[in-house]
């Protein structure tokens, strides 16, 4: 490690403690106008219990490189690591039922479906799974069914967007905190296949590698600008932008740009505050924001199937052409969520891939079929359907970053809980309109509370 990558490390911790400013001042504000409820504490609960197993593993150990005996990198915790990750599931597993007991003879909730449709492609590829010989229920699988069951009747509103973007300042900030302690922990070495990024560093933080804190960063921009109120959830996007391009990951610096800019065009606003979307001006945003999704979808979708080789995609090439083939033996409900990161095991890829096949599109094409695929669309028309043309501009936001990432990798697992199933969980339960039953806060209001604690 160079000292200009310290030196930039200790900036990105600087950087990460001065944002607790501004996050406490979102924070202060979203206390004022009771944001925060249950909803926004299972996704924290969520978003924080699926990666602690991670975390302290880095922020223990450091970033060991741990070999296998033919001297070959192995993926994979020590057993120390998969125990904390067996605790993470039990108190995942009691959070979701308490949380659902509460919700259903509490408060008498109301029955999502988005997190329905989601809960029937996860149980698909569990099935599947089960029929190709894989474990029919794995602990994460479970978790993962638990966290969907609980978001079916959670609250729609800026709570469940306030819980993401809680989970992302979370993590930018131990990331940070960590920076300044040990730069070495947060950094990865810069290699000839993997070369730095813009910042001239690999920047993981307090996960395993750059491209999972990437993917985790540019789903949370949205829920920053969504999420909290006032100026300073714009500065905190920009942060948390800076952040994903600071990663290194190409995908997720490109990713970060466009989704801020996006918002930024597009100024989405829930139903419950002032200049919020309505029918008179949202025709104009969905001209903008529907060619933008398909372009992404579109891409996604297409570029398994007619790419330019290896030569330019690398291993992504040579593995979405392995999945094709081998798609023909189960066309209608693919080969369940484990098969493919069994075949690491069995020596027929490398650690690099085993996670997934790196585009969503085909990962869940592989896992689900085609019965899937179709349930997988019917999620993403659905999200954009369900709040009509006033919802659109805030549920292109959320779906933006899927749809971008989902190119070149998998941001929504339906297989098992990972670090990114809080996103899954938010984009579910994303706010569209004002219930009916709850009290909507008024510009004036608003502007009274604000003006009560500071117009920053």
């Amino acid at each position: 490690m160079t000292q200009d990558q310290v030196r930039t490390a200790l900036f990105l911790g600087i950087l990460a403690l001065l944002s607790l400013i501004p996050a406490g001042v979102a924070l202060r504000r979203a206390r004022a106008f009771g944001d925060w409820d249950l909803t926004s504490t299972l996704i924290l609960l969520v978003g924080g219990l699926a990666s602690l197993p991670t975390v302290v593993y880095v922020m223990h150990t450091g970033r060991p490189q741990r070999l296998d005996p033919l001297g070959e990198v192995e993926i994979g915790f020590p057993q120390w690591v998969n125990r904390i990750g067996a605790v993470s599931n039990a108190l995942l597993l009691v959070a979701c039922a308490v949380f659902v007991l509460h919700r259903l003879f509490g408060e008498r909730a109301r029955v999502n479906t988005a997190p329905l449709i989601a809960l029937a492609l996860a149980l698909l590829l569990a099935f599947s799974d089960g029929l190709h010989g894989e474990q029919l229920f794995a602990p994460r699988q479970l978790v993962l069914i638990a966290v969907l069951l609980a978001a079916a009747v959670a609250r729609p509103g800026r709570s469940a967007l306030l819980g993401g973007a809680a989970v992302v300042l979370l993590f930018t900030v131990l990331s940070g905190a960590e920076a300044i302690i040990q730069p070495a922990t947060v950094l990865r070495e810069c290699r000839t296949d993997n070369p730095c990024g813009v910042l001239g560093i690999l920047y993981p933080g307090v996960f395993t590698n750059e491209n999972i804190f990437s993917l985790l960063l540019v789903a949370g921009i949205p829920f920053v600008w969504l999420g909290l109120r006032g100026r300073v959830r714009f500065l905190l996007a920009c942060y948390v932008a800076f952040v994903a391009v600071a990663t290194g990951s190409k995908l997720g610096a490109v990713s970060a740009v466009v989704v801020l800019a996006f918002l930024v065009l597009l100024r989405p606003a829930l139903p419950d505050e002032a200049g919020a979307s309505d029918p008179v001006a949202s025709p104009g945003r969905v001209l903008f924001a529907l060619p933008v999704l398909g372009a992404a979808a579109t891409i996604g979708l297409l570029v398994p199937f007619h790419h330019p080789g290896a030569d330019t995609l690398g291993d992504r090439a040579t593995i979405w052409d392995m999945a094709r083939e081998e798609l023909r033996q189960s066309p209608l409900i693919g080969f369940g969520g484990k098969t493919w990161s069994g075949k690491y095991q069995a020596g027929e890829i490398p650690a690099a891939v085993s996670p997934s096949l790196h585009n969503q599109w085909i990962d869940t094409l592989y896992a689900g079929g085609l019965v899937g695929l179709l349930l997988f669309l019917l999620l993403l028309v659905h999200l954009l359907a369900r709040g009509g043309v006033p919802g659109l501009p805030v549920t292109a936001s959320v779906l933006l970053p899927v749809l971008l990432t989902s190119v070149l990798e998998r941001p929504w697992s339906f297989g098992i809980s990972n670090a990114l199933t809080f996103a899954l969980l938010v984009a579910t339960i994303t706010p569209v309109r004002v219930s009916r039953a709850g009290p909507v806060v008024s510009g004036e209001r608003q502007r009274s509370l604000v003006g009560s604690r500071g117009a920053v």
